[in-house]
């Protein structure tokens, strides 16, 4: 698209049909019902809300999906046309809709923020002179006045940087021309008054800043080019400079566009050399070689020249970024200067000094404390026999294992006795059974008399004779 015309002609269908395609839109009954009068909020609160829902709601999706950013109450009621039938009632929903600033006045939009003269000459005085009774406030009687979603227009706008912060990949790339800033937005569908409108949010927002000259014919000021900041920082004041790149990059990219044509042209020539010697057209033929030598030689010149410009964007960004370089050193070294002014050497030498007799303060003291230590220790265990805590202690690991031994034994006759017990019984239900034998019972008396023998390692010999007689109890009762 090349003019505002045809891309507000191509946005009007897509909001046509954005809109009719609605499910609401689609059923007669509903739409006829979202078409009716607006009720007042008082009297019937439910309906005022849900109509006033819906048109919201309706002028939020077309403003998302076509890219209406500016519309007036006349496209708006062609958009909302659906069957030859349109909201008569759409100025009191757009009156409830500046009550409650959903929708701003564009002209009021610009003044609330101050806008700068390049602003209101170029976005408000000329858009604004194809209109007249701009001023009135009434929606009925004024179809031509402009209103925005402001909204919408913060989050377009925030978009449009995002945009360009993916094509920023070097120190001059931040700047771009503004008809080229056009064209990478081609797919958007939005007019230059649009356009404008998003940069001067960005403005504000110090997210970017306008470079413009004065024409020669008008004395208005004319925007040259964008000059967007770096992510997470704000934009950086304008400086000559910048439209020395300015003017570099719209040379170079002009260049390019002539080479393009030049080599189309020479490949049309060529065509028409090759159809003059297939019909030996000669004098044809050596005027067109003529010319096409000469578009070559111009052509060389021009890729020469862009060569050369490249060179030189190139060559810019590589000195804005010593540049950067330098001034993040001196910034780097004036802070270390400032620091070590107020650090003396004097101040250093005493702390380290200070340092080193509290360190050897500290070890005096742990020293001392280490000495007092032992010598309490050693005053303590000056009556204490160290042989004879050894003996003592021998002597209880050995009762300690004659104790395990013991009552290993132990178990050994009571699981026997339990044996026996069990045989016994099971004989007198099963007179089949064995008789326990003599034999048994003597080796039973023989695990007592072992028993008997190495409990009397123990130091308390009258247990030892009572644990005897109990077990040959046992054994006399079993026999």
């Amino acid at each position: 698209m090349n003019n505002d015309k045809e891309i507000n002609s191509e946005k009007s269908k897509r909001a046509i049909s954005h809109f009719s395609n609605k499910k609401e839109i689609k059923n007669s009954d509903r739409r006829g019902i979202l078409f009716s009068k607006l009720p007042s909020q008082q009297l019937n609160p439910d309906r005022y809300d849900n109509l006033m829902t819906f048109w919201n709601n309706s002028l939020t999706d077309i403003s998302k999906s076509c890219n209406v950013l500016i519309f007036t109450p006349k496209l708006l009621s062609t958009y909302f046309t659906v069957e030859n039938v349109s909201p008569i009632y759409l100025p009191l929903i757009l009156n409830e809709m500046i009550k409650t600033k959903f929708i701003v006045k564009y002209e009021e939009y610009i003044k609330d923020y101050g806008w700068s003269k390049w602003v209101w000459t170029k976005v408000v005085v000329q858009p604004f002179q194809y209109y007249t009774g701009l001023s009135t406030t009434n929606t009925e009687t004024d179809k031509n006045v402009k209103f925005i979603l402001p909204e919408m227009i913060k989050d377009k706008a925030e978009q449009l940087y995002q945009h360009q912060l993916k094509n920023m990949n070097s120190t001059t790339d931040n700047i771009i021309s503004y008809i080229n800033l056009e064209k990478s937005i081609g797919d958007w569908f939005i007019t230059r008054e649009e356009l404008d409108l998003l940069l001067l949010v960005l403005v504000r927002d110090s997210k970017a800043l306008i470079l413009t000259n004065k024409s020669n014919k008008s004395g208005l000021e004319e925007t040259k080019g964008v000059k967007f900041a770096f992510d997470g920082e704000k934009v950086q004041p304008i400086q000559e400079t910048d439209f020395g790149i300015l003017k570099l990059q719209t040379t170079y990219e002009t260049l390019k566009q002539q080479e393009s044509k030049l080599l189309s042209d020479i490949e049309e020539i060529s065509k028409t050399i090759k159809d003059s010697v297939r019909i030996k057209q000669k004098n044809h033929a050596l005027l067109q070689l003529k010319k096409k030598k000469l578009l070559e030689s111009i052509l060389e010149k021009r890729a020469t020249a862009s060569t050369n410009i490249h060179e030189i964007l190139f060559s810019i960004e590589s000195a804005k970024s010593n540049k950067q370089i330098i001034e993040t050193l001196c910034t780097g070294v004036s802070t270390l200067k400032k620091i070590n002014d107020e650090i003396s050497v004097d101040q250093v030498d005493s702390i380290l000094d200070d340092y080193q007799d509290a360190i050897t303060n500290q070890r005096e003291i742990d020293d001392a404390m280490k000495s007092g230590f032992n010598s309490i220790e050693s005053l303590s265990s000056a009556d204490i026999d160290e042989d004879q805590l050894e003996k003592e202690l021998d002597q209880m690991l050995q009762d300690h294992l004659a104790q395990e031994k013991e009552e290993k034994q132990k178990l050994k006759v009571i699981e026997k006795e339990k044996e026996k017990e069990k045989q016994q019984q099971q004989s007198q239900y099963n007179p089949n059974l064995p008789i326990p034998l003599k034999s048994e019972e003597d080796e039973l008396l023989k695990e007592l008399e072992s028993l008997s023998v190495s409990s009397s390692l123990l130091p308390s010999n009258q247990k030892q004779s009572k644990e005897e007689e109990e077990n040959k109890q046992k054994i006399g009762e079993l026999i």
